[in-house]
């Protein structure tokens, strides 16, 4: 990879961190919007106080972890000749955690006994790239969405958030 795409993804990655930092504090701290207040009690959220936010792409809605999927899979759809190292370096490590965002297939099934469960693995769920079969993560939450909506963002995706 040139310096200079090297140079733009590290920003991107930082700029995709900064943004999910402030959506983790905004979604903390009562926040004033037109002058009314609005809390954490605010957000979506089921009665076991998990958050349940909803978000539409392309006009379908979606939970955390599947729009997730729906974003890489939109992405393959504009680039289908993209290498799985590629893929990795746009939706990086960052963006989600310990797993990842894009992980080899073959590497997952190596690494964890229940990949089933951390990534989707069903047929029609497997990212096909020019070079290796690839898997997404199906972890996500409040902490790590807003990074994974920035980096769709700068992709030019629009996703928008249901409340």
């Amino acid at each position: 990879m040139m310096n200079y795409d090297r140079i733009i993804l590290e920003l991107l990655d930082r700029i995709s961190k900064l943004e999910g930092e402030v959506a983790v504090l905004k979604s903390k701290f009562e926040v004033i919007d037109d002058n009314e207040e609005k809390s954490i009690d605010d957000l979506s959220v089921d009665s076991s106080g998990r958050d349940t936010t909803k978000y539409i792409l392309d006009g379908k809605k979606y939970g955390k972890n599947r729009l997730v999927l729906a974003i890489v899979k939109k992405y393959m759809t504009q680039n289908p000749d993209i290498s799985a190292e590629n893929l990795m370096a746009i939706f990086d490590k960052s963006l989600q955690g310990s797993l990842g965002v894009v992980r080899e297939l073959a590497e997952v099934k190596k690494l964890y006994s229940d990949y089933h469960r951390r990534f989707f693995t069903s047929h029609d769920e497997i990212i096909n790239t020019s070079t290796n079969d690839c898997v997404v993560c199906t972890q996500w939450g409040i902490g790590n969405i807003g990074q994974i909506i920035a980096r769709a963002t700068q992709l030019g995706m629009e996703v928008v958030e249901l409340k």
